[in-house]
């Protein structure tokens, strides 16, 4: 039995070249919000060794920290475009482990659709809080 060969345009390659300019388009739209939550966990990130020494300290210092750390936090996400006043920061502290969150809103405007979408983020950085004795 002889088989015909396909020819290079058909149904297939439409298929595949739509999918792909799908991924795209949504690609291009959605990277402004892949990147505010990349920026705001670079953020916590950058903080977490100030926290991690006031988690060590006595209480009364321990609060002037935490809130220098959350000011600083505040100022640094309203630098990259983030409503700081809108933004809740969470800064969590136990014995063993410390952890920073920020949740807040971000939109992705659509134009081919003439929609915008709400995502609500929240990077989070969580590590050890144990004393290190060397």
């Amino acid at each position: 039995m002889k088989y015909r060969k396909p020819r290079t345009l058909n149904w297939v390659t439409f298929m595949l070249v739509g999918v792909a300019g799908l991924f795209v388009y949504l690609a291009i739209y959605l990277w402004p919000v892949y990147s505010l939550h990349s920026h705001a966990k670079g953020i916590l990130l950058d903080h977490v060794p100030m926290f991690y020494k006031a988690n060590l300290m006595p209480d009364g210092v321990s609060r002037v920290m935490i809130e220098n750390v959350q000011n600083s936090i505040r100022e640094q996400l309203a630098k990259i475009g983030v409503n700081a006043k809108a933004a809740k920061i969470y800064l969590r502290r136990s014995p063993k482990e410390i952890e920073l969150e920020v949740q807040f809103k971000a939109r992705a405007h659509f134009p081919f659709p003439d929609r915008t979408y709400e995502f609500n983020l929240s990077p989070k950085v969580v590590t050890d809080a144990t004393r290190v004795d060397w």
